[in-house]
């Protein structure tokens, strides 16, 4: 797994709270939820509730 420094998880977690919610899912699926980017997408997708 990619770790991430503060500043690069701070960017990253900005980034997908500002996506729409097709987009998170698709940053969320290609990994079933796995790695650094996907595992910042599951917040939003619980938060929203989004069921892909």
């Amino acid at each position: 797994m990619m770790l991430l420094d503060e500043a690069h998880v701070a960017g990253a977690r900005l980034m997908v709270r500002k996506l729409a919610n097709h987009d998170v899912v698709e940053v969320y699926q290609p990994g079933c939820g796995q790695g650094a980017i996907a595992e910042l997408a599951a917040e939003p997708m619980q938060s929203r509730r989004l069921d892909f």
